[in-house]
């Protein structure tokens, strides 16, 4: 897929539809080429995504992530039981499909949804997370860590730290040893409002976070983003200032980490079709954002954009989209190779999929 997507981007063809050239001073409006065809659109069917195997059981606002020689599912949700705890793994074959799953030894110790998880040195951490929308559904506040055994086995988890107040749908990434945490909300029923908060803390060798430390603010309210590290740099896409739908945010945001962990302000770059509980995935020096709610419908679009060595993004090309329209899905890369996995089917239904699609590199 690197190799693909650097082929796609170099040729400096033309966008289609509403993707949007930027500079690095401020985004541009979108353009609009209504009825041409690039060279890039048509090369994009030869790399169609392919359906590559099932989750355990039907999911929404999970997480999923590889480590390793395994592939591991943790929580989310559907309407059979609400917020799960479990955690499943298996492997990858060799074609790249996904193996029999086994669910692990020991569950999260919370059933959660919209919780984030990051791997740092070999270990898996769950941070915040919500247990369902209604009236007294709970927030956590927790961080806890798991290091999966030889066999890709999760046999106990520990309580390694405390977010700075407790926090879903919210934005996580990493820089080093340092990690990131941008918007989100304190409650997760009717009526609840998101943050501006941006915080940071350390890992530990021992794998332990330290204090929280709050930065500059955000530029205004933000969930249900996503927050990619590149070369130091954190980019914070799309997402949404309230819980209504009507709110999405098209922006793109760029921030620079310092030395001492500090970050600059962020500040807009580019644009992309806003969205929100969408994926974004790193291939490279290339973000890869797929899918997620619209304005007005679901969306299966995929869009793609190389960061250059500034922290710029020259421009956004559509790659093949989903095979269904999908938000609330979770993401993971390997290889070159982009895996999507379960969410959301359509707005106003709680069909939830077990479907795990793939873009192959090959």
């Amino acid at each position: 897929m690197v190799k693909l997507l650097h082929s796609f981007l170099r040729g400096g063809v033309a966008l289609l539809s509403v993707m949007v050239f930027a500079t690095a001073c401020a985004p541009q409006t979108g353009i609009s080429l209504p009825g041409k065809k690039s060279e890039l659109s048509q090369r994009q069917q030869e790399s169609d995504w392919e359906e590559v195997g099932e989750l355990p059981l039907p999911l929404e606002s999970h997480q999923m992530v590889k480590l390793g020689d395994f592939i591991y599912v943790l929580g989310g949700w559907n309407d059979k039981k609400g917020p799960y705890a479990e955690v499943y793994f298996t492997r990858l074959t060799s074609e790249g499909s996904l193996g029999d799953w086994q669910e692990a030894t020991a569950a999260m110790p919370l059933r959660l949804q919209h919780h984030a998880v990051i791997v740092h040195n070999e270990a898996l951490y769950v941070l915040g997370g919500d247990n369902g929308f209604f009236e007294k559904s709970k927030v956590s506040d927790r961080i806890f860590r798991a290091v999966p055994n030889a066999q890709g086995d999760i046999t106990d988890w520990v309580e390694v730290g405390q977010l700075p107040e407790p926090l879903t749908i919210h934005g996580v990434t990493t820089i080093d040893d340092q990690v990131y945490v941008i918007g989100g909300s304190q409650t997760f029923r009717p009526g609840s409002t998101v943050s501006d908060g941006v915080f940071t803390a350390k890992i530990s060798a021992e794998g332990e976070f330290g204090e929280f430390e709050k930065l500059a603010s955000f530029p205004n309210p933000i969930g249900w983003l996503t927050a990619t590290a590149i070369d130091g740099r954190i980019f914070a896409i799309s997402g949404k200032e309230q819980f209504s739908p009507t709110r999405l945010i098209e922006k793109v945001w760029v921030a620079e980490a310092e030395a001492d962990g500090q970050l600059s302000p962020f500040e807009p770059i580019s644009t992309v079709v806003p969205r929100e509980r969408h994926t974004t995935v790193l291939l490279d020096r290339t973000l890869v954002v797929i899918a997620g709610g619209g304005a007005k419908r679901v969306l299966s679009s995929v869009e793609a954009g190389e960061v250059d060595g500034d922290g710029n993004i020259a421009n956004w090309t559509e790659l093949s989209p989903l095979p269904e329209p999908r938000y609330a899905h979770a993401v993971f890369a390997h290889d070159g190779d982009i895996y999507v996995s379960g969410g959301f089917v359509r707005y106003g239904s709680n069909e939830t999929s077990r479907k795990v699609f793939r873009l192959s590199s090959n």
